[in-house]
């Protein structure tokens, strides 16, 4: 057989293609050639020329930088530099050739371009095409061994039987070492699939491990931005309630300031009242004192014989003043007492028909105007504590503007132990649903509806209460000193109207809050306590 000539070629694939199918065909050569001392070491230079070029091509391709022209030739499925390989591992020269250069110059450079292969992402596809190629060579050349025996004719050799037989038995080891090669062959290309796939095992699980740290690491993230979060949500909301806080607190401080003023504005008048009562009395008395010595000398002037139209009038003056029933300017025409004292009260029946005064007959002289300020006189009457009125209405005093009875009820008819409603007729006996005296005659008459078949009877207690209205409370004791007026007859109303069954306990907290507000929260839990403790007494509401 002719020796392949090699020539310089283009890096092309299908020159590459041309000089990968001679390097097999000088490779099959090569094994085909073993027992043979002439065509072997023919076939092994032959064989090693045609690496050289490759070794040449290869380093062209590394040496130009191109590497999507490398890629293109050598990349892909790999298969061009995995049968390189294959060559170069599975080529054994003679004792002469096993140090030539040119073998581990062409491994070199292929090692250098399945280096770049791999670092192009190829790594996987280089290792199958390796392992392929390795597996089609072994069988190709088992097959190649066993073809190339032929054992010598009778004619041609001069040979014993016994040289014909070694020679048999040597081309018999040679397939059999053949096919534990191929058998090796596999066993590796086995092994390295099993290596790949242990490989690729690993990186799934790096990248598993990679995704499942990212994945914390987000949460982590997540969980931070929303702690992050929550704290300013809590802030903003402790700002506003501070900002709440201090409204309420400058709120409360403002109220307490009027009530204040409006207390000692109430005291500075009862002051002067009682300071103008006292001047009064004090010119009540020297009026008196100068009366009687006025009636003194008048009856010395008598007995001496003085007759006439002054001792007369001096002695009827003094009878007058006797009898309690004479009258004299005091202070220079300040004001008229009557008996030596203050002023005295005009009798009822003195007034004439329709004309009764305005005012209760259970104040003094000055009657006070209603507490809330609305101007009108207080009502006539006392509570049922005993105590003058000190608003001029029920009305008025929860804030609802006057009733029907503003200034109308006469006062002659009210007092204490009679209805506050200005019938005349005595309280009813008892306690009303709050635990408290009643105040009025009967239910109808404090409804405005006339009275009852049962008004000016015993009625007794009413049912248990389910809230005491009692000033010794903590409670009503905070609320009253606390509280404006308004607010404090409020809750009362709200309580009595839980009493009465016409309101339940939730409600008639809900509105006690309302009232109260939030900027006394002690004063709602206090309530809640008051209403809690009456649970026990009705569990009917």
């Amino acid at each position: 057989d002719a020796l392949l000539v090699v020539v310089e070629m283009e890096l092309t694939p299908q020159a590459v293609d041309d000089l990968l199918a001679s390097l097999d065909s000088a490779f099959y050569r090569v094994e085909a050639s073993q027992d043979s001392k002439v065509r072997l070491p023919a076939a092994e230079i032959n064989l090693l020329k045609l690496l050289e070029q490759a070794r040449d091509v290869m380093t062209a391709a590394l040496v130009s930088g191109n590497r999507d022209s490398l890629k293109e030739v050598f990349g892909g499925s790999c298969q061009r530099t995995g049968k390189i390989r294959a060559v170069l591992d599975a080529s054994a020269f003679s004792d002469d050739r096993t140090q030539d250069a040119r073998v581990e110059t062409c491994r070199r450079a292929c090692e250098s371009v399945e280096q770049v292969l791999q670092d192009l992402g190829l790594g996987a596809a280089l290792r199958a095409a390796q392992d392929a190629a390795r597996e089609a060579l072994a069988r190709q050349a088992l097959l190649v061994s066993t073809r190339s025996f032929r054992p010598p004719r009778p004619a041609e050799s001069d040979a014993s039987p016994e040289a014909v037989e070694r020679a048999r038995a040597a081309a018999d080891a040679k397939a059999a070492a053949a096919a534990r090669a191929a058998n090796a062959a596999e066993e590796v290309a086995s092994a390295r699939s099993a290596e790949d796939e242990a490989r690729a095992a690993e990186d799934a699980e790096a990248a598993a491990a990679a995704a499942a740290a990212a994945a914390a690491a987000k949460a982590a993230e997540e969980a931070a931005a929303a702690k992050a979060a929550e704290k300013e949500a809590r802030e903003a909301r402790a700002a506003e309630n501070a900002r709440a806080a201090s409204a309420a607190a400058a709120a409360a401080a403002a109220t307490a300031a009027e009530e204040e003023a409006a207390r000692k504005a109430e005291e500075a008048r009862l002051a002067a009242e009682e300071e103008e009562e006292e001047e009064e009395e004090d010119a009540a008395r020297k009026a008196k004192e100068e009366s009687g010595v006025f009636a003194e000398g008048a009856g010395v002037m008598a007995a001496g014989g003085y007759a006439g139209e002054s001792s007369k009038g001096a002695g009827a003056a003094a009878t007058s003043m006797g009898k309690g029933e004479g009258k004299a300017e005091v202070g220079g025409g300040k004001g008229k007492v009557e008996g030596g004292s203050r002023p005295r009260r005009r009798p009822l029946h003195e007034w004439p028909e329709g004309k009764l005064p305005a005012r209760p007959l259970c104040h003094s002289m000055a009657v006070p105007s209603c507490r809330i300020g609305c101007g009108m006189q207080v009502a006539p009457g006392v509570t049922r504590h005993g105590k003058p009125f000190d608003t001029c209405c029920r009305g008025c005093a929860l804030g609802r503007g006057h009733d029907h009875l503003c200034g109308k009820i006469d006062p002659s008819r009210v007092g204490s132990g009679r209805c506050k409603m200005g019938c005349g007729l005595a309280v009813a006996a008892g306690k009303d649903s709050s635990g408290q005296n009643f105040d009025t005659c009967c239910r109808g008459c404090a409804r405005g509806e006339g009275h009852v078949e049962s008004c000016g009877k015993e009625v007794g207690e009413m049912a248990v209460p389910y809230a005491m209205i009692s000033t010794d409370d903590m409670f009503f004791k905070a609320a009253k000193q606390d509280l404006s007026l308004v607010q404090y007859n409020q809750i009362l109303q709200e309580i009595r109207s839980l009493n009465r069954h016409q309101t339940g306990v939730a409600e008639c907290l809900a509105k006690c809050k309302d009232v109260i507000g939030p900027a006394r929260s002690d004063l709602c839990l206090e309530l809640e306590r008051l209403l809690k403790s009456g649970s026990a007494r009705r569990p009917d509401l």
